[in-house]
C-alpha cells in the first residue's frame, strides 16, 4: 500500500514511456515521506477513447489510492509531492491532474501469493 494509478491518453507515449512515468510518480511518492518504498505499488492504464472539454487533448492523471486516516494536509502534501515530479518532465499540450482516494480501512484487505 499505497496504489498509485496513472491513466494517461494513448498519443502521450510519443512523448514519454510507461516507465518514465512510473519512475516520476515513484520518486514522488518516495519524496513526500509517507510511505516506505518498498510499499508503494504503481501501475499504468492506457485510455484510447477520451474526451477533455469537447476536445482531443492528451491527458495525465494519477490517483492515489491509500489507507484511509490522513489528513488532508497530509494528502495534499502526496498529490503535490507527485506533481511536482510530473512537471519536471518536458511534456507539452497535456492536461495534469492529481487525486488522493481514501480506501476504507476495515474492509480492505491483501495478500500475496507465492
Amino acid at each position: 500500500m499505497p496504489n498509485f494509478i496513472i491513466e494517461y491518453s494513448a498519443p502521450l507515449t510519443e512523448q514519454i514511456s510507461d516507465d518514465e512515468l512510473m519512475d516520476q510518480v515513484f520518486t514522488g511518492a518516495k519524496n513526500c515521506g509517507h510511505f516506505p518504498p518498498e510499499a508503494i505499488k504503481i501501475r499504468t492504464e492506457m485510455r484510447q477513447k477520451y474526451r477533455l472539454h469537447g476536445q482531443q487533448q492528451d491527458f495525465l492523471h494519477v490517483s492515489a489510492h491509500i489507507l484511509s486516516g490522513r489528513t488532508d494536509e497530509q494528502k495534499s502534501e502526496i498529490s503535490n509531492a507527485v506533481l511536482m515530479e510530473l512537471k519536471k518532465l518536458s511534456l507539452s499540450n497535456v492536461f495534469v491532474s492529481v487525486e488522493i482516494v481514501d480506501i476504507h480501512r476495515p474492509s480492505f484487505v491483501d495478500h500475496s501469493f507465492n
